[in-house]
């Protein structure tokens, strides 16, 4: 029964190579690339000067200014993060044990 598996994926691999073919040297495109590759001189061009843009006045300093505020906030947050990381961290087991012992009473008998 264990041979099955291993006699099966034997038969499957060798079906599959000899379905695959293998590609040659001369290897034709799809037509769609033959056909993009035919319009590619369409006669369209690159613009010969690039229009300036400019921003309107104040407006580079807006944008200025509110990146600085949101890089600010970013800071708070990771401070923020980092601090409650800092207080979400336990100690060690033998910290622990030690901690409840000292809280719990052992049972009356």
């Amino acid at each position: 029964m264990q041979h099955v598996p291993f006699a099966l994926s034997i038969t499957l691999l060798l079906g599959g190579c000899a379905v695959v073919e293998m590609p040659t040297a001369d290897v034709r495109y799809p037509d769609w690339v033959d056909e993009r590759l035919d319009n590619a001189g369409d006669g369209r061009r690159a613009p010969a000067v690039v229009p300036v843009t400019s921003l309107p006045s104040g407006e580079g300093e807006a944008m200025d200014r509110a990146a600085r505020r949101l890089l600010e906030e970013k800071a708070e947050m990771e401070a923020a993060a980092a601090r409650q990381a800092e207080g979400d961290q336990r100690g060690s087991p033998e910290e622990f044990v030690t901690d409840g012992q000292a809280r719990t009473e052992p049972p009356q008998q």
